[in-house]
């Protein structure tokens, strides 16, 4: 496990432009719920830079997704199945995709969001499917400092307010378990559970 200023440090020497490659690891995790969850990564999984809750670096404001690195252009792909809800740009957040993914066993609606993308290439009202690419990865945004994908889980009860939860909770293969997509495997849509949202190798 690297500890995420060496990595930062390495990526800012490295790979300001084009980002950096590196599997099967990912940067310290503080679970944020009464039991303690083991993180499982796949020694093929693009590297995890920042966990879910963590307060930045730079900033006392806790982290709402997890933020993954790869190559500048790497496909990013659904999470899960359904709809597009919104695909747009924004100064912060940069190239920013929506995908909605109805309600989950709890009856809460549920959201995936892919921010910081070099380019969207799903459309507004388009239905996707689990392992479609949305956009390809990039540093878009000012909160963009390297190459890489913020992505976020977000579900809400009722109205619009859509509030963030760990990714870390909600892998196929369970709490924990990153699980990378695999093209032709069969996955359940219920309940709501994610693949990785960038190709593993």
């Amino acid at each position: 496990m690297f500890k995420g200023w060496r990595i930062v440090a390495l990526g800012l020497g490295l790979a300001a432009c084009d980002g950096i490659e590196i599997y099967g690891t990912y940067d310290q995790y503080t679970h944020l719920t009464t039991d303690p969850i083991e993180i499982v990564m796949p020694p093929n999984a693009p590297y995890i830079s920042e966990q879910f809750g963590r307060a930045g670096e730079l900033n006392d404001t806790p982290h709402e997704g997890i933020d993954i690195w790869a190559k500048l252009g790497t496909p990013v792909i659904a999470a899960a199945p359904g709809r597009v809800s919104a695909s747009f740009y924004e100064p912060g957040h940069g190239n920013t995709v929506i995908v909605e993914h109805g309600r989950d066993t709890n009856g809460q609606k549920v959201r995936t969001v892919y921010k910081h993308l070099k380019t969207r290439t799903a459309s507004k009202g388009e239905t996707v499917a689990r392992g479609e690419q949305v956009g390809t990865m990039g540093a878009t945004g000012a909160l963009a400092m390297l190459v890489h994908l913020h992505f976020e889980v977000r579900r809400a009860r009722t109205g619009n307010y859509y509030t963030p939860y760990d990714p870390m909770l909600f892998w196929v293969q369970g709490p924990g378990r990153v699980t990378c997509f695999e093209a032709g495997k069969t996955y359940a849509d219920t309940p709501f559970q994610i693949t990785y949202p960038v190709p593993c190798r």
